[in-house]
C-alpha cells in the first residue's frame, strides 16, 4: 500500500483530541504516520490538496517539520 503522509512523534498521537483532529481531517494513522492511501506513486492533485491542507490545518507555522512524501505500508 502506497501511503501519501507525514510523520508525527508517536506521543503526539496519544492524545485522543489529535486523534480526533486527524480523522476529521478525512486522514488515516498508520503507525506514527497521518495521511491517505494512494494507489500508486503518482498521487493525484486532489490527495496532494487534502493532505497539504489538513497539515497546514494541523501544525499551522510549523508545517515546514512535517515533510509529505510517499511511503510503502
Amino acid at each position: 500500500m502506497k501511503f501519501l503522509c507525514t510523520k508525527v512523534k508517536p506521543s503526539w498521537l496519544t492524545s485522543p483530541q489529535n486523534k480526533e483532529k486527524v480523522e476529521n481531517l478525512n486522514l488515516e494513522i498508520k503507525d506514527s504516520f497521518i495521511g491517505v492511501e494512494i494507489k500508486n506513486n503518482d498521487p493525484s492533485e486532489e490527495e496532494v490538496k487534502l493532505i497539504n491542507d489538513a497539515v497546514d490545518k494541523l501544525f499551522g507555522n510549523h508545517k515546514i517539520a512535517f515533510p509529505v512524501k510517499v511511503i510503502e505500508i
